[in-house]
C-alpha cells in the first residue's frame, strides 16, 4: 500500500539537502548541508505570491548556492523550460561545464532526468540541454540580446548581473530576460550578484525589493540585531617602518551593539544558526529581496575578514572588500569634486623647485610624451613627506623623433643641480617615460636605452596586476604599470590633503606654488566608473587635458618602484648616500676656495594644513 503513494511532500531546502551532494572539494559525495540564511530564498521559490528574487551577496555565500539548487528543485520536482543566463559567454560557459554538469554526474536523482550528449534523439550542447521529459534547460550571456529575444520560458535565473552594462547598446539586459516570462501566469526570476556600485543592476533590484537582513540573537543579552561591520572592533598597527597603518587582525573581535560584549567564534555559528530573516520594505508583497555578508560566513572567521581589509586598506583598494566581503555597493568617494579653492589652498609659498626642504632625500621624475612636448613633473622624496616641486612643458615641433630638442632639454634638466635650502645636494634617483604613444615607443625605447636615470613605461588597466613589473617587449626592457591603482591612489592622496585629519606618524603630500595654473584642473580631469565589472579612470570631458594627472601617477609609482629596489631599509640608505653626496660637496668646496655665504634655513610656515598622508 505504502508503494502506490505518493512521495512525501518536502520543501525546496529541505529536498536539497536528501537529494543533492557535493560534486567536489572536501566534502565531495556529501549530501548538501545549507547554511541557516540559505533555506529561506530557496523556499521562496514555490511561493505563487512571489515573482522575483533578488540576491546581493558577498561573493561565494549565497547566491549560486540558491540560484542552482532551485533549478536542481524545479529539474526533479516541477519541470519547464527554465534559462539560465551568466555576464558573459565565459561565465556561462563554466557554470554549464563545470557547476551544472558536475553535481547532475554525482546525484542519480538528477542524473536519470537528462538527456545523454551522445543520444542524436535529443539536443545536448553547450547553450541547450534537453531533458528526457520534453522540456529544455537554456545557458545564455546576458549580453547578448538575440539569444534572449529567441526563447520564452516561466523560470529565468539571471547571475552576476552586476558586471552587465545596464545602459549598452543591446538594451536593458534584464528587462529583455523578464520579457520571456510574460506568457505564464506565476512566472518566477531570480536575479543574484554580488554588487559594485550604488548605480549597477543588482543594487537598483534589491532598492525595489522588500530588503530583508539577516538578524541574529546576541548569546549575552538576546539582543536581535544584523551582523554589520560596524561592530567589528580592531587596532591598527604601523608598518614599513612607520610610514604606514594597518588593521591588526590579530586585535579582531566581534561585538554585540547593545551590550558591547564580545562575541566568540564559537557564539558567534551558534547565533548564525538561530537567525531569521527579517522584512525592512513590508510594502513590497512579489519581490523578495536578501542581503547578506562573510560575517554570517561560519567558514569564515572575523579575523580572516579584517585580514581582508587590511590588505584592501593597503592596496587601496576598498571596492573590493566592500563589493566581495560585505557584498555592499561601493560609493566612491575618490569621485568626490573637490572645490578648486580648496585644492588652490594646498599649494606651499615656501616650496619650490630652488627651495627643496631639508628632508628631501631625491628626485623622481615623471615624463608624458605628447607630439609637440614633454610634460615633466619632478617629486621630491622622504621618509615622512612627498613634494610636487614642479610640473613643466618642454616644447619641440615634432617630439615623436630622437632628433627633437626637447629631448636633451629633458636630459639638461635631470642633471640640473637640485640642492635643498641648506645646500645638500640631490640625486635624481629614476625617472619613468610613457612609451604608449605607438608613434614614439621607438623613440623612447632609444632615450632610455642611452640613459642611466629613465626606463620606458606602459600603462595597463588589468585590475589584478600589480602596481609596477618589469617586462620585456621587442628586446626591450619595460616596466608595466597599474595606472588605475596609481590613480586611485592619488585620488585617496588628494582627498586626505584637503581634510584636517593630520597624522604626523603618516607620509603627506606637498604641493609647490609654483605649479601651473591649470594643475589641478588636469589632476582632476577623470573619475572613476565600472566597465566589464571593473573600476576604471576615464576622463571626465573627453577633450580635457590631464598630463599633470599622469605624470604625478608616473612619478609616485616610480618612488614606489625605486624603493623596491633598495630592501629592506631603503630610507636608511638614502640618508648614508645623501650624507656622503655632502661630504663631497663641502671638500670640493674647500679645495677650489670658493667664497660662499652662509646659507640661511629658509623656516616658513604654511598657512594651510596639509591633510593625511598618501601612505595611511
Amino acid at each position: 500500500m505504502k508503494s502506490i503513494l505518493p512521495p512525501k511532500k518536502q520543501d525546496p531546502a529541505t529536498w536539497v539537502e536528501n537529494n543533492l551532494v557535493f560534486p567536489d572539494g572536501e566534502l565531495q559525495g556529501q549530501k548538501v548541508k545549507l547554511f541557516e540564511f540559505q533555506k529561506k530564498p530557496i523556499n521562496d521559490i514555490v511561493n505563487p505570491r512571489v515573482r522575483k528574487i533578488v540576491l546581493m551577496s558577498s561573493a561565494q555565500l549565497l547566491k549560486t548556492t540558491v540560484l542552482q539548487n532551485s533549478m536542481y528543485y524545479f529539474l526533479a520536482n516541477d519541470p519547464s523550460n527554465q534559462i539560465f543566463a551568466g555576464a558573459t559567454a565565459g561565465t556561462t560557459s563554466k557554470f554549464r561545464t563545470g557547476k551544472w554538469q558536475s553535481v547532475i554526474e554525482a546525484c542519480p536523482v538528477l542524473k536519470d532526468l537528462v538527456s545523454n550528449k551522445n543520444d542524436k534523439n535529443f539536443t545536448n550542447n553547450d547553450k541547450t540541454q534537453q531533458n528526457l521529459d520534453g522540456t529544455f534547460t537554456y545557458f545564455l550571456t546576458l549580453g547578448s540580446s538575440a539569444q534572449l529575444r529567441g526563447l520564452t520560458a516561466p523560470r529565468v535565473f539571471l547571475d552576476e548581473v552586476s558586471n552587465v552594462d545596464a545602459e549598452g547598446d543591446e538594451g536593458n539586459p534584464l528587462k529583455l530576460a523578464e520579457q520571456r516570462t510574460k506568457a505564464f501566469s506565476t512566472p518566477l526570476i531570480m536575479v543574484c550578484s554580488t554588487p559594485l556600485d550604488e548605480n549597477d543592476l543588482i543594487t537598483q533590484q534589491y532598492e525595489q525589493s522588500n530588503k530583508q537582513k539577516f538578524y541574529v540573537p546576541c548569546p549575552h543579552c538576546n539582543h536581535s540585531h544584523e551582523l554589520v561591520f560596524e561592530n567589528v572592533k580592531f587596532e591598527w598597527k604601523i608598518i614599513d617602518g612607520g610610514r604606514r597603518r594597518i588593521p591588526d587582525a590579530e586585535t579582531a573581535q566581534l561585538q554585540c551593539p547593545e551590550c558591547n560584549n564580545v562575541i566568540t567564534e564559537a557564539e558567534r555559528v551558534r547565533m548564525i544558526k538561530k537567525g531569521e530573516w527579517v522584512v525592512t520594505a513590508p510594502e513590497i508583497k512579489d519581490i523578495m529581496g536578501y542581503h547578506i555578508s562573510r560575517l554570517y560566513s561560519p567558514i569564515n572567521s572575523i579575523k580572516s575578514i579584517v585580514q581582508d581589509f587590511a590588505e584592501a586598506h593597503y592596496t587601496f583598494d576598498l571596492a573590493s572588500f566592500y563589493n566581495n566581503v560585505l557584498g555592499l555597493p561601493y560609493i566612491d568617494k575618490e569621485n568626490t569634486d573637490h572645490d578648486l579653492v580648496l585644492l588652490e589652498n594646498l599649494r606651499d609659498s615656501s616650496i619650490d623647485i630652488d627651495n627643496i626642504p631639508d628632508d628631501v632625500l631625491g628626485i623622481v621624475l615623471g615624463v608624458d610624451q605628447q607630439l609637440d612636448r614633454l610634460e615633466v613633473t619632478t617629486l621630491g622624496i622622504s621618509e615622512k613627506n612627498l613634494y610636487v616641486l614642479d610640473h613643466r612643458s618642454i616644447h619641440s615641433i615634432d617630439c615623436t623623433k630622437i632628433e627633437a630638442p626637447a629631448w636633451n632639454k629633458l636630459t639638461a634638466f635631470s642633471q640640473y643641480a637640485f640642492k635643498t635650502v641648506s645646500g645638500k645636494p640631490l640625486k635624481v634617483l629614476g625617472g619613468f617615460v610613457d612609451s604608449s604613444n605607438g608613434n614614439a615607443t621607438a623613440t623612447v625605447y632609444r632615450y632610455c636605452g642611452a640613459s642611466t636615470v629613465f626606463k620606458p613605461i606602459k600603462g595597463g588597466t588589468s585590475p589584478t596586476n600589480p602596481l609596477f613589473k618589469q617586462s620585456t617587449a621587442g628586446g626591450h626592457t619595460l616596466i608595466n604599470l597599474n595606472v588605475n591603482l596609481g590613480k586611485s591612489n592619488i585620488r585617496q592622496l588628494l582627498n586626505r590633503a584637503v581634510t584636517d585629519n593630520e597624522n604626523s606618524k603618516e607620509v603627506q603630500i606637498h604641493f609647490s606654488h609654483s605649479l601651473p595654473d591649470d594643475y589641478w584642473l588636469q589632476v582632476t580631469s577623470e573619475k572613476r566608473v565600472i566597465k566589464a565589472g571593473n573600476w576604471m579612470w576615464v576622463k571626465k570631458v573627453s577633450t580635457q587635458r590631464n598630463e599633470a594627472l599622469d605624470c604625478l601617477n608616473y612619478s609616485l609609482i616610480c618612488f614606489n618602484w625605486y624603493l623596491s629596489k633598495l630592501g629592506s631599509q631603503p630610507f636608511r640608505k638614502l640618508r648614508e648616500f645623501n650624507h656622503k653626496q655632502k661630504e663631497k660637496a663641502v671638500l670640493n668646496t674647500v679645495v677650489n676656495k670658493e667664497e660662499t655665504k652662509p646659507v640661511q634655513k629658509r623656516v616658513h610656515k604654511s598657512r594651510f594644513k596639509q591633510g593625511g598622508g598618501f601612505f595611511k
